[in-house]
C-alpha cells in the first residue's frame, strides 16, 4: 500500500465520518429544522462578512505595500540611471584624455 493511497483513504474516511456525524447531529438536535437552518444561515452570513472584511483589510495593506515598493524601485532606478551616466561620463573623459595623450 502506497502512502498516497493511504492518505486518500484517510481523507475519504474523514469526509464520510464528518458527513455521517453531521447527519446524526441534525437528527438529534434539540431545535427544529427551520431553526437549525436559520442558525446555519446566520453563521454563514457572519463568517462571510468577517472574511470579506478581512480580505478588504489585507487588500488595503497589500496596495500600500505595493505603492511603497513601486516608489522604492523608482528611487533605485533613478539612482542606477544617475550612476550609469556618471560612469559613462568618466569613461568618456578617460578615453578623451588617453586619445589626446596618445596623439601628443
Amino acid at each position: 500500500m502506497t502512502t498516497s493511497s493511504s492518505f486518500g483513504k484517510f481523507v475519504l474516511g474523514a469526509l464520510l465520518g464528518g458527513a455521517v456525524g453531521g447527519v446524526i447531529g441534525m437528527l438529534l438536535a434539540p431545535r427544529s429544522g427551520a431553526e437549525t437552518r436559520e442558525l446555519i444561515r446566520e453563521e454563514f452570513d457572519n463568517r462571510y462578512r468577517e472574511s470579506a472584511d478581512a480580505l478588504r483589510e489585507k487588500s488595503d495593506v497589500l496596495k500600500e505595500k505595493a505603492a511603497a515598493f513601486r516608489e522604492k524601485m523608482s528611487e533605485i532606478s533613478t539612482d542606477l540611471e544617475e550612476t550609469g551616466r556618471r560612469t559613462v561620463s568618466r569613461f568618456t573623459e578617460a578615453a578623451g584624455k588617453n586619445s589626446s595623450e596618445t596623439s601628443s
